[in-house]
């Protein structure tokens, strides 16, 4: 006789496997989306452009990702979600050519936000297609595996401009194949798309007025991660930093948030939360002064044995970076439900969803425009300032704020910023 651990273990198998077909493709998008932010900020800089229009270009993507996870996600079910996914997906299958073929800088930012759009409307079908065919005991394991694929795709995307072509053109047409790959994965599954149509609220003065913390802190991190995911690496290019060690450097980055999620998201369950929140933004504040300091945007970056002591170093600050920047999401998220009565748990996710990519537009905006009179150091020194400025800010709601409850905490959840069709539907009890 099998318990009921092996009896829920062999359901979870099951339930996966009705899944994998488009696991498999949320995967492949994943990758192919990682891969792209590092790489066109790469060839920016090939090309001659400046951080300015690349930091627009980071800005385009945002807010053409924004606009279609609240706007035209909505939308997709009038007409299916198997042809949504496949013009969303021949969208970024078309504009990874467009850089191939095109150096206009103007049409290249444009075309940001068309991938932008197309990328928030893959994820909001396979988000939505995996919340809603998951089963209802076991949404939460799914979730989290699910949570743990997509990290370790964003990872592994940095490998392909790392072992891949030399040649970015090469690179761009590989990424053209990897979302068609994801469109004929699809296409062939078994399970039926979801039919759920059900709308949730923003409500961004109620999150404010409850959870402060969890407010500012999904503005300052979505401000903070668009630029360094995807501004940072055009600096790094324009100092002579090769491709492979720019990618190199991301994948530490994605390598933090996998290494570090579960056990900083264990240790949010077993004390105020804003202590971690606080030790997270201190330790990411710390890294980024160091790198603000040392940073030489007038001088050729100086060349590292790989393998160095201080190779090893500046990786392992870079993936305590990550692990104390991507991370931080899901704790805030776990914090905006303790203090958000059940009721609205599920408005409260949607609503940080909606914060963290209002500050991924901002961000790179203020850098853009930062950068026009101030240089390229305006980046390090505007997302030092940013981290700073939220660490004080938690600092003071520690003292000033009694922590909720314990009869009202919730318990930590990976949560991805993919869409809105992951976020919480109630609080997860302890």
């Amino acid at each position: 006789m099998l318990n009921s651990e092996a009896i829920q273990d062999v359901s979870l198998n099951t339930n996966l496997l009705s899944l994998r077909a488009v696991m498999i493709s949320m995967a492949a998008v994943q990758f192919a989306t990682a891969t792209l932010g590092t790489l066109v900020a790469v060839f920016f800089a090939e090309i001659g452009s400046s951080q300015e229009i690349v930091s627009l270009a980071a800005a385009a993507y945002s807010l053409g990702f924004m606009i279609g996870c609240f706007v035209i996600a909505g939308s997709i079910a009038a007409f299916g979600h198997i042809r949504a996914y496949s013009a969303s997906a021949a969208i970024c299958s078309i504009v990874a050519l467009l850089f191939f073929l095109s150096e206009n800088v103007w049409m290249l930012v444009v075309s940001r936000f068309a991938v932008g759009l197309a990328t928030a409307s893959l994820f909001a079908i396979g988000d939505a297609w995996i919340s809603a065919k998951a089963l209802p005991e076991l949404r939460g394991r799914v979730l989290s595996i699910y949570a743990a694929m997509m990290g370790l795709m964003s990872v592994g995307s940095q490998l392909l401009l790392i072992f891949g072509p030399k040649d970015l053109d090469r690179l761009f047409v590989l990424l053209s194949v990897v979302y068609s790959i994801s469109v004929i994965v699809i296409d062939t599954t078994r399970t039926n798309p979801p039919d759920s149509k059900s709308k949730t609220s923003v409500r961004p003065r109620a999150l404010l007025k409850d959870a402060p913390t969890a407010f500012w802190g999904a503005l300052a991190i979505g401000m903070v991660s668009a630029a360094v995911l995807n501004v940072a690496p055009f600096g790094a290019s324009v100092q002579g930093v090769s491709t492979e060690d720019i990618a190199l450097m991301i994948a530490a980055i994605y390598a933090g948030r996998v290494i570090f999620q579960f056990p900083l998201g264990k240790a949010s369950d077993r004390m105020d939360r804003r202590i971690v929140i606080f030790g997270m933004a201190l330790v990411a504040t710390i890294v980024f002064l160091g790198f603000a300091v040392l940073d030489n945007p007038n001088a050729e970056a100086p060349e590292v044995r790989t393998g160095s002591l201080t190779h090893i170093a500046f990786l392992g600050a870079l993936t305590v970076l990550g692990g104390s920047l991507l991370t931080m999401y899901s704790v805030l998220i776990a914090h905006a439900s303790d203090r958000t009565v059940p009721v609205y748990v599920a408005s409260s996710a949607v609503t940080m969803l909606f914060v963290w990519t209002s500050g991924s537009v901002v961000g790179p905006l203020v850098i853009s425009a930062l950068s026009a009179f101030f240089g390229d150091q305006a980046l390090v020194w505007t997302i030092t300032a940013i981290m700073a400025s939220f660490t004080l800010f938690v600092a003071y709601q520690l003292r000033a704020v009694q922590p909720p409850a314990m009869a009202e905490r919730t318990t930590h959840q990976n949560v991805v910023t993919t869409s809105v069709k992951v976020a919480p539907i109630e609080k997860a009890k302890s």
